[in-house]
């Protein structure tokens, strides 16, 4: 009983000392700020261990940087928004200036909202291009992350190829010394001779491999970094469709970089442009028009997404030729896509369309308007139909028609 008691007061104190707080002050809180010096590297003198070849192996093939994926991505899809939108308002207000200048006229003078207009656009004239290309710029750096992410993961995989080829080669010296040509996790039992080639290790494999992918992707030309990256053409499609709203199609990706890494200046080239894009708004599958258009990376058609979808679902291995007429390329669900650039054209298209329809509807309002005036008798509506017609063509105020009309009544109640 007495022991038991002392166990419980040394255990009461030791609990109390842990609780109060230390007024000497300890060596590692003084230099818990400092960086902690390491021991110069010494390279390994046997193959790495089986255990640590065991998670070298389930690093190589389980690495977890699905956030940082996640991120790069965002980025691009951030980046290829803002290039969007500032093409899009200068565009916009190029347009809105446009209409003013065509309701004011050639005769009369600029209004503030004209003027106000006329400044923005020379303003985003010069201030759009560089934030383009500033964007254009980021998003090949986001690329770039992306190629030295899959670049890493290569060279993991590399590393433990080297490492397994490596161990092997040591197996197999001990074996042709009489010793245990198994693997039994001992690998440090053996000392080397001096015969024993060098053993490299992990890290200076990794090191090489990672070395070595950097050089192969500094060596690529621009095209090949970018020309030929879907997020890259992904970007450029987007790009170019808020500059060229006619439909002009986008030049060929060999044409888009110049020799000092900027944009080639002549994309232009009429030789290497294909003909006119005629946008089709329907999906040849279902044959109506298409709200979330899917196209294909092999063949470049587009169909809606649940139509091409249940189609391939039912054919057998998921696989089959491109139903688009005179296409014989075999397609899967894989090589499909989203397309956010049809979806503008496919707007645009249809915007235009109902455009359209609203003014053949005003045109066939003005023409019951002038059937109608034809039909009245006297004299007074034969002289207003000119009148009106003139000032739909010239735009001019109303107060000149009312005068005309004063007139004509005058002259009517003169006649009865």
């Amino acid at each position: 009983m007495p022991l038991l008691s002392s166990s419980r007061r040394l255990q009461g104190a030791a609990d109390r000392n842990r609780s109060r707080p230390s007024t000497a002050p300890s060596s590692h809180s003084q230099h818990s700020n400092e960086p902690a010096e390491l021991p110069d590297y010494e390279p390994p003198t046997f193959p790495l261990h089986a255990k640590y070849r065991r998670e070298l192996s389930q690093l190589s093939s389980s690495r977890d940087t699905r956030k940082y994926e996640e991120q790069l991505n965002k980025s691009i899809e951030l980046l290829s928004a803002s290039v969007r939108d500032l093409n899009d308002k200068y565009a916009e207000r190029k347009e809105t200036l446009e209409r003013l200048r065509e309701k004011r006229g050639e005769e009369s003078e600029k209004g503030d909202r004209e003027r106000a207009e006329e400044k923005a656009v020379l303003t985003l004239k010069t201030t759009v291009p560089q934030l383009t290309d500033e964007c254009d710029h980021a998003v090949r750096s986001v690329i770039d992350l992306k190629i030295e992410l899959e670049d890493i993961g290569k060279a993991l995989k590399e590393t433990e190829r080297q490492v397994e080829v490596e161990m092997a080669n040591a197996a197999q010296r001990r074996s042709g010394r009489g010793g245990d040509d198994g693997d039994d996790g001992d690998d440090d039992d053996d000392m080397p001779d001096a015969n024993t080639p060098e053993i490299v290790g992990p890290l200076q494999f990794l090191q090489k491999a990672k070395e070595q992918a950097a050089v192969d992707y500094a060596s690529r030309t621009l095209y090949e970094k970018y020309g030929l990256h879907n997020d890259y053409v992904a970007f450029k499609r987007l790009w170019h469709d808020a500059v060229e709203r006619d439909g002009k199609p986008l030049p060929d990706a060999s044409r888009w970089f110049s020799q000092n890494g900027g944009h080639d200046e002549a994309d232009d080239d009429e030789d290497l442009i294909i003909a006119e894009e005629h946008v089709d708004v329907r999906c040849p599958l279902s044959m109506v028009v298409m709200q979330d258009p899917y196209t294909s990376r092999k063949c470049k058609h587009t169909f809606e997404k649940n139509s091409i979808v249940q189609f391939l679902r039912s054919q057998p291995g998921g696989r089959a030729r491109c139903p688009q007429t005179g296409c014989g390329k075999e397609i899967s669900i894989q090589d499909f896509q989203p397309d956010p650039v049809m979806l503008r054209r496919i707007k645009r298209r249809l915007a235009a369309q109902q455009a359209s329809m609203a003014d053949d509807d005003d045109d066939d309002d003005d023409d019951d308007d002038d059937d109608d005036d034809n039909d009245d008798d006297g004299d007074s509506d034969t002289k207003m139909t000119p009148v009106k017609s003139e000032q739909r063509r010239k735009g001019r105020h109303r107060q000149p028609v009312e005068d005309i009309e004063d007139e004509e009544d005058e002259e009517d109640e003169e006649e009865g």
